[in-house]
């Protein structure tokens, strides 16, 4: 995989990084326990800085950052429509629906993830080490999204 091919890959999780922030800011407003309150506004500072951490790959590639607020980019179809469905999810203010969102909202990354991970022996490195650690982050929280789904019901 060529530097062009790995710099279009991580600016595509960037996108999907930024969803996930405005994501979880909307349903830390929606919520009504505090304690999800609280685990939706945690999320959502975490996701920004694994937004830091892959603007701070693209940078040493060479490859410009993104910032929130952008509109453009590859995958902003795919984005639309989940993003799309996540914010009919909050508006019911239901919180079992919106914990269902979520999850799909992190499923859906994590297999974008995994999609570009499968590339991995093709990557710099360092791509690779902020992609995985990403990963993992990503998925403990799907994990406890999980858990309060359970908890919930």
């Amino acid at each position: 995989m060529s530097i062009e091919k790995s710099k279009e890959y991580l600016k595509n999780i960037a996108e999907l990084c930024i969803d996930g922030i405005q994501g979880y800011k909307d349903a830390a407003q929606k919520v009504e326990t505090p304690h999800l309150k609280s685990l939706f506004t945690t999320f959502a500072k975490e996701r920004e800085g694994i937004l830091n951490a892959i603007n701070q790959e693209l940078a040493s590639l060479g490859a410009p950052v993104v910032t929130q607020g952008r509109a453009d980019g590859t995958v902003l179809g795919s984005i639309h429509k989940t993003w799309l469905d996540f914010k009919a999810a909050l508006s019911s203010n239901n919180t079992e629906s919106i914990l269902e969102e979520c999850k799909r909202g992190e499923k859906y990354i994590l297999d974008e993830m995994d999609d570009v991970l499968k590339n991995k022996t093709e990557m710099p490195i360092s791509s690779i080490q902020v992609l995985q650690d990403a990963r993992y982050t990503i998925w403990k929280r799907s994990e406890t999204i999980e858990h309060a789904e359970e908890a919930n019901s």
